[in-house]
C-alpha cells in the first residue's frame, strides 16, 4: 500500500509539473509577440501567431493585463507596467496624449484651473501632459515628472479603481502597516465619491485644491485627468467636470466601447 501511495505521489507530482510547463509554454508563446519588432498586437494576431484556440489566448492575455505584464489600448495588447518597472521599457503614450490633448485644453478654458494628463506606473504617477495656460506657473507640476501615487489626486483616483491586494502589492516595500491602511481609507473615500479623488487647498500646503477622475477603457483605468488651483474649489462642483472630461477622453481613445458614466457626471 504504501508503495501505491508513493507511485501515485509520484504520478500526480510529475501530472502537475507537466500541467505547469504547460501553462508556461503557453504564456511564453504569447508573450514572445511582444518586443521591440512588435510593440502591440491584437487578439486575433497572438491566435494566428501562437496557435492557441481564440478563447484560450483570451484567457491569458486577460490574466496578464489584470497583472500588469500587459495592457490594452485602442492598438490591441502591449507590454504592461510590471515589465516596465523591471527594464525600464519606454511606453508610446502617443494615442493617449492625442484623445486628451483637446479635453485637457477645453477643461482649462472652462474650470480656468491647470489640467492634467497622468497614468499609474506601479507606486508611482507619471504626468504625460499639462495645460495651464496663464495659470500654469501658479501649480509646480511638472510634465513627465513621477510622483508618489498616494501623494497625488491622479494617483489616488487610479488606485482606487484597483483591487486592495494589488494596491498591497505596489506599496509593499515602500509602507509601513500603518501607511498603507491609511492609503486604504483614502481610497474607500475616492471610491464613495465615484471614483472622483479631490484634496482641499487648506490641507495642501501651497495652498492648492485638485480634483481627478480616472479615464476608463474595456479594461479598467487606463489614465487620470485632474485640474488644480491656488483658489478654493468644491468637489461637489467640479468633480462632475473633471469626470465628464474624463469620460470624452475615454469616448476618444475607445470609440467603440460604450463609455461608463460617472454617477456625479453633469
Amino acid at each position: 500500500m504504501t508503495l501505491l501511495l508513493s507511485e501515485l505521489d509520484v504520478r500526480g507530482s510529475d501530472d502537475c509539473k507537466t500541467h505547469r510547463s504547460g501553462v508556461v509554454e503557453r504564456v511564453t508563446l504569447v508573450m514572445d509577440m511582444f518586443g521591440p519588432h512588435r510593440e502591440s498586437a491584437r487578439l486575433e494576431e497572438v491566435a494566428d501567431h501562437t496557435g492557441l484556440p481564440r478563447s484560450t489566448a483570451f484567457r491569458i492575455l486577460r490574466q496578464l493585463v489584470q497583472l500588469d505584464w500587459l495592457e490594452h489600448g485602442p492598438d490591441g495588447f502591449r507590454l504592461g507596467s510590471r515589465l516596465r518597472e523591471l527594464h525600464g521599457c519606454a511606453v508610446d503614450y502617443t494615442d493617449l496624449r492625442a484623445a486628451a490633448s483637446p479635453v485637457l485644453t477645453d477643461l482649462n478654458l472652462t474650470t480656468g484651473a491647470v489640467s492634467h494628463l497622468g497614468v499609474l506606473e506601479g507606486s508611482l504617477v507619471h504626468y504625460l501632459d499639462k495645460v495651464g495656460g496663464a495659470a500654469t506657473y501658479s501649480v509646480p507640476s511638472q510634465v513627465g515628472a513621477r510622483l508618489g501615487a498616494e501623494e497625488t489626486v491622479s494617483g489616488r483616483a487610479l488606485l482606487a479603481q484597483l483591487p486592495p491586494e494589488e494596491v498591497d502589492r505596489r506599496f509593499a516595500a515602500d509602507h509601513r502597516s500603518d501607511g498603507i491602511e491609511h492609503l486604504h481609507r483614502r481610497l474607500d473615500r475616492v471610491r464613495r465619491r465615484h471614483g472622483l479623488a479631490f484634496s482641499a487647498a487648506e490641507r495642501c500646503a501651497m495652498g492648492i485644491s485638485s480634483v481627478a477622475a480616472p479615464v476608463l477603457g474595456p479594461h479598467g483605468a487606463v489614465a487620470a485627468i485632474s485640474v488644480a488651483s491656488r483658489r478654493t474649489m468644491r468637489w461637489e462642483a467640479m468633480g462632475p467636470v473633471v469626470a465628464a472630461a474624463a469620460s470624452r477622453t475615454s469616448a476618444r481613445l475607445f470609440p467603440d466601447w460604450p463609455t461608463r458614466r460617472f454617477a456625479g457626471e453633469q
